[in-house]
């Protein structure tokens, strides 16, 4: 019987050179290509929004109802391409998963350049959100197992920062373009991240559960700073201990896996394990809070939110600069993640994102009441402080933890339908936003959203563990046993 607690330690001890560091670097960006694209069709209906809404001078306009449907389509079709995704993983693996997912998105940007009524800005966000529920599950499930425990937090966050990245290109893009040039340069995104993604090798570990064990060894060497095979020895025999413990290892030339019916009720079974629930209840009540106080389901609406609080003016520019606010928070995650831990920043981001959301519905509660003028300034500055905090930490973080928290043999499904459930529920949210906000009004609603956050802050303090810096192995067997939160 193995000790799995020497395999973790010997695991974290073995040392590359910073070739590794820029190999893993390389792999990372290439694939990131797929969220900067996520990033671009996350704004770009803003931007569409914006220009149509009522706009009689455009050659076609659209209704408020339309403008809703169109800023949270994007969202409900999301589910069923992470479900396709997990498994598109499991039979093809992470890369050829990914290379698919651009498919989808070229076709969708195609339709938004071409369109001419609302019936064809449905059909492009509706496959714009095919291909991103495809590519999300794999894209943060290939980090989770390509990179070291050193590693994995700061590759991580540079997978949302990728996304950021994406928005703030669409928003200057919209600054300099109309929102038809704007579709048709976005399609070299897909592009080039097909381009990339050629180059880089698939997970060994995918490669090892199927059986193909010299493939895994050959991407591993690459994934090292392109070494000799005896240097990726021992990490070789970790990662063959670790899909042996998991219960994945695979024949060659096989696609099933020997020790587990590869069936779909098989797969549906797997989430009554603690190993899988746990870690997806924990990550669904984030997705909710990250949502809802950094005012997600609020973006496509965010020119409204703006002009309703007195920045009527240059919201082209406001939107260039909050996504730049919130790719420096992304930024600055990675520097600090390794020294802070992702525990550490989620309370402090989600902390400051709360209190942000009361101070704005204070503001706008006295504006309105004509306890003080309409000012400028108060507003950037809490907007802005919100898409900063969030960068920082509670934005990105969630999308960390769904590659790393899953065990091996259910990693592809489950990173499927979690990033599936998310998207479900950002599209509730998104669908219900006008709704609420014209039940409650904005100073209600921003007070409701910073509540949330305040119960969000006391669940994670007692439920949210530290995964940085943890081998694979070690957070599952976390989450498969009744071991208690450490609150440091």
């Amino acid at each position: 019987m193995v000790d799995n607690s020497i395999i973790a330690s010997e695991y974290t001890s073995i040392k590359y050179s910073s070739m590794a560091t820029l190999a893993q670097l390389l792999a990372t960006i290439a694939q990131s290509f797929l969220s900067i694209g996520l990033g671009m069709q996350l704004a770009i209906s803003a931007i569409v929004i914006h220009h149509l809404y009522g706009n009689t001078k455009s050659d076609f306009s659209i209704s408020l109802n339309e403008a809703s449907w169109y800023g949270s389509i994007l969202f409900i079709i999301h589910p069923f391409g992470c479900f396709l995704s997990g498994i598109l993983q499991e039979r093809f693996g992470k890369k050829n998963c990914m290379i698919l997912a651009n498919i989808p998105s070229i076709i969708g940007w195609t339709l938004l350049y071409l369109a001419h009524s609302s019936f064809f800005l449905y059909a492009s966000t509706l496959l714009m959100g095919f291909s991103i529920g495809v590519g999300a599950g794999a894209v943060h499930a290939y980090v989770g197992e390509i990179t070291e425990p050193r590693l994995r937090g700061a590759m991580a966050s540079l997978t949302n920062t990728a996304a950021l990245f994406g928005i703030m290109i669409t928003f200057t893009l919209s600054s300099l373009f109309d929102w038809r040039t704007v579709a048709l340069l976005s399609i070299c995104c897909p592009i080039i991240c097909i381009l990339l993604i050629i180059f880089i090798p698939e997970s060994p570990i995918w490669l090892i559960a199927k059986g193909k064990n010299k493939k895994a060894e050959k991407a591993l060497c690459w994934l090292r700073g392109w070494v000799d095979s005896d240097t990726v020895k021992p990490e070789l025999f970790k990662l063959l201990h670790y899909n042996n413990i998991s219960g994945t290892i695979g024949t060659q030339y096989s696609n099933v896996v020997t020790s587990d019916n590869n069936s779909l009720l098989s797969k549906i079974a797997q989430f009554k394990e603690p190993s899988v629930y746990k870690p997806m209840k924990l990550i669904m009540i984030y997705f909710f809070t990250s949502y809802v106080i950094n005012l997600t389901a609020g973006k496509p609406f965010i020119g409204k939110i703006m002009t309703e609080v007195g920045l009527r003016d240059n919201q082209s520019i406001y939107l260039i600069i909050f996504s730049i606010l919130q790719m420096v928070g992304s930024v600055i995650l990675i520097l600090t993640i390794r020294r802070f831990r992702k525990r550490f920043l989620s309370l402090v981001t989600i902390s400051m994102n709360s209190i942000l959301l009361l101070l704005f519905s204070v503001y706008i509660a006295a504006m309105k009441n004509n306890y003080i003028k309409s000012t400028q300034w108060i507003p950037l500055t809490l907007i802005g402080g919100i898409y900063l905090s969030s960068g920082c930490g509670v934005a990105c973080i969630p999308w960390m933890l769904i590659g790393e928290v899953f065990p091996n043999k259910s990693r592809g499904i489950a990173t499927g339908v979690c990033a599936g459930m998310s998207y479900l529920l950002l599209f509730a949210l998104t669908k219900s936003y006008l709704t609420v906000e014209m039940f409650l009004s904005i100073e209600y609603s921003m007070l409701l959203f910073g509540c949330i956050g305040i119960c969000g802050l006391v669940y994670f303090y007692f439920y949210l563990p530290e995964t940085e810096n943890k081998t694979l192995l070690e957070i599952e067997e976390f989450f498969a046993s009744d071991q208690k939160v450490e609150r440091r």
